[in-house]
């Protein structure tokens, strides 16, 4: 399933990539603040060190609380089961990995360009 941007006109990749690299789209360098970007969350502007909320988007701080609160509760359960160290180690990584996932998903301008 593809995911359009919110507007009628979705945009290239090469436009959300050129968005993504401007100056005036990062505020202090770490803050990702880009209304025509349709992303919620994107990569940060070294990739490798992970995401970034695009807090343009009126969806970025209900997101950023989603996540964290899945994140915790997935914790909070895991903790609550009578499992052994490696077994929690297991689920820690597989939440996390998970996390990881949705992440990568949400971030993909694929979903977003023609």
């Amino acid at each position: 399933m593809n995911t359009l941007h919110p507007s009628d006109h979705p945009l290239e990749r090469s436009e959300l990539e050129r968005i993504h690299a401007s100056p005036a789209s990062w505020f202090l360098y770490i803050i990702y603040f880009a209304p025509k970007d349709p992303r919620i969350i994107v990569k940060k502007r070294v990739g490798a060190l992970g995401w970034t909320l695009n807090f343009a988007r009126p969806l970025a701080l209900p997101t950023l609380i989603a996540v964290i609160g899945v994140f915790m509760e997935a914790f909070r359960l895991a903790a609550t089961w009578d499992l052994s160290q490696s077994a929690q180690l297991g689920v820690a990584i597989v939440i996390i990995l998970a996390l990881v996932s949705f992440c990568r998903w949400m971030a993909n301008p694929q979903r977003f360009c023609r």
